[in-house]
């Protein structure tokens, strides 16, 4: 289904359930190199890292980043991502429960390049995708 054969997934939500699922979804429709997951949102500069240290291209990196987590939400780590000079430019696909209109537009000021309500469908992620501009050829190099 997909043209994403090399991509570095990386998916912070405190949920291993949510993780688990997602994984399945990617893996089932085509996209099986890399899936990383992080459970704490603090730590996702330093996934990022080593990640780079291990000589994974950033320019694989997809964020998949989960609104509703406890002491740092997903907004106030997309802030921080953004105000990252190396990593302010990774795409990221806010994940909620919420369907709240002002939830979505909170972070698209914020700086996502995209919002699914959870739970969503891999037509839907894909669909998500597809409205990232030059997604393909980024996780494609």
């Amino acid at each position: 289904m997909s043209e994403l054969t090399e991509s570095t997934i990386i998916m912070v939500d405190d949920n291993v359930d949510e993780i688990f699922l997602t994984r399945r979804l990617v893996r089932r429709d085509g996209i099986v190199n890399r899936f990383v997951s992080e459970k704490k949102p603090e730590n996702l500069m330093t996934t990022l890292e080593e990640l780079e240290e291990m000589g994974v291209r950033r320019e694989t990196f997809l964020i998949l980043l989960d609104v509703n987590m406890p002491r740092i939400n997903g907004f106030e780590t997309l802030k921080r991502l953004r105000a990252h000079d190396r990593y302010k430019d990774i795409p990221v696909l806010m994940l909620s429960a919420s369907d709240d209109v002002s939830d979505m537009f909170e972070s698209f000021e914020h700086g996502s390049n995209g919002y699914l309500v959870k739970p969503f469908s891999g037509d839907e992620f894909f669909a998500a995708m597809e409205n990232i501009p030059n997604i393909k050829k980024k996780l494609m190099q």
